[in-house]
Parts: structure tokens; sequence; C-alpha cells
């Protein structure tokens, strides 16, 4: 099967998101560590999860890309 690909706005669109997704598991981590309610502090851990996944699986979409290159620096 052919291998499909994305194109490069696509990509654009994609980095931004991924570029929003771990500025917010930033945050969602940052602030579990500060707040002191166990409430809220499981609300962000289970967002930090959630994001995890996300930033997984657009990393992975990434991967069709052909102007896009890995985290690691190949391409």
């Amino acid at each position: 099967m052919e291998q499909q690909t994305i194109a490069p706005h696509e990509t654009m669109q994609l980095h931004e998101l991924l570029t929003f997704k771990d500025l917010c598991l930033t945050k969602s981590v940052t602030m579990s560590l500060l707040v002191s309610d166990e409430e809220l502090k499981t609300i962000l851990k289970n967002d930090a999860a959630t994001l995890k996944q996300h930033i997984k699986e657009l990393s992975e979409l990434m991967t069709h890309s052909p102007i896009a290159t890995s985290v690691d620096g190949e391409s």
C-alpha cells in the first residue's frame, strides 16, 4: 500500500497544534506541582496524561510529512 503524505500547509498546522499541546502540557505539569487541592491536582495530572497521548498521536502524523524532520534531527 502506498504511504500517504500530508501537504506542507497541513504540516504547519500540525506543528502549531504540537506547539500548543506542548505548552499546555508544561503548564499542567507545573501547576500540578504548585496546587494544594487534591481534586485539582488529580484533574491536572489527568490532563497531562491526555496531552501526552495527543502529542504522541500528532507526532506520528508528522511522519507523513515530506518536509518535517524528526525530533532527533534525522529526516
